[in-house]
């Protein structure tokens, strides 16, 4: 009875919702438009509608305007992959983040699988995890030792903007501290500033991704870390003492993040019987998608998403239209038969 209940409500926000048509290339097409100020498409609760699941948690949320905890950003951008901007056939605008919002969730959803094709023959990322770290890489520094204790942040410790314009002041500059004593006499906050001197290792922080704009990077022949020769020593006769535990080279301190995208990783292999470090197997080598791509669209956009997720037909049209592109591509290159 509730299910029923729930349905003929659907039903009915379908009906008061403006804008259900097809949003193909046309006058309609034209009406839609990105509103900045809300940071949304305004025909997200429509599309959304026919375009995700569960169906009865997106038609109440659409008719109620219960937006939260059920509807992300990415929802009202029609962009259920949290694409960012890179000119893609029915991007309307971006928000502050460089996400896209699309005409359409089918506009969205070819992004997404023209996108993983281009990861995945282009740029040769063929795992789970090799794609995540690219479609939504880690954004804080790397943890190295200089003098036992340091933390170097790429946007200055601790990623505040007191931080960052110290960290792009102090060039040339000892290490120094700071403190600031509380009301009262109570103790305060201490920060350590390091400025980042041409001599202090650098190390590659992947940026935000943003469409295609990965490009293969040649190899740096240069060794990251230097080690000096070990004099040689004599054999010792005594029995050898107890092994030491092998230090850790360098620690992350990114461990949110690299757990983030584990899970995002083990969620797209989730029913493949694959590993994250295992070749998900989406494409062919002439480009034609594999069973494997549906299955990992539906996983990455459920991770996106959080309760919300497109719906199997969405993604099954989108693979279609991209199939066919692919195949007339070949016959268009076959050399004709005389």
């Amino acid at each position: 009875m509730l299910l029923q209940t729930l349905l003929a409500l659907g039903l009915a926000g379908r009906a008061l919702l403006p804008g259900l048509a097809d949003l193909s290339i046309g006058p309609q097409a034209l009406q839609v438009r990105y509103e900045p100020q809300s940071r949304e498409v305004t025909n997200w609760r429509s599309e959304a509608i026919d375009a995700l699941e569960p169906k009865t948690v997106v038609t109440l949320a659409a008719l109620f305007k219960a937006e939260r905890p059920f509807v992300t950003r990415c929802v009202k951008l029609n962009n259920y992959w949290c694409i960012k901007s890179a000119r893609w056939n029915g991007e309307l605008a971006t928000d502050s983040e460089g996400h896209v919002g699309f005409a359409s969730a089918d506009h969205g959803a070819d992004a997404a699988a023209l996108l993983l094709k281009r990861y995945y023959l282009d740029f040769q990322r063929k795992s789970a995890l090799d794609i995540v770290r690219r479609w939504a890489p880690a954004e804080c520094g790397i943890a190295t030792g200089i003098g036992g204790m340091a933390v170097l942040a790429v946007r200055g410790i601790g990623g505040t903007v007191r931080a960052q314009y110290l960290a792009s002041r102090r060039k040339g500059r000892v290490v120094r501290y700071t403190a600031k004593s509380g009301s009262g006499g109570k103790p305060g906050r201490v920060s350590m500033i390091i400025p980042m001197a041409p001599k202090t290792p650098q190390y590659r922080v992947p940026s935000i991704a943003v469409g295609m704009g990965e490009k293969p990077k040649a190899p740096d022949p240069r060794p990251l870390v230097v080690q000096r020769p070990k004099p040689k020593r004599e054999p010792v006769t005594t029995a050898p003492a107890a092994p030491k535990a092998p230090k850790t080279k360098v620690a992350s301190v990114c461990a949110p993040d690299e757990r983030r995208l584990r899970n995002y990783a083990s969620r797209m292999v989730e029913g493949l019987g694959l590993g994250p470090d295992d070749d998900l197997k989406l494409f062919s080598a002439e480009g034609k998608p594999l069973p494997n791509l549906a299955r990992v669209m539906l996983a990455m956009s459920s991770f996106e998403l959080g309760a919300l997720r497109a719906s199997p037909d969405l993604v099954e049209a989108a693979i279609e239209r991209a199939s066919a592109k692919i195949e007339a591509s070949i016959k268009t290159d076959r050399p004709q038969e005389q």
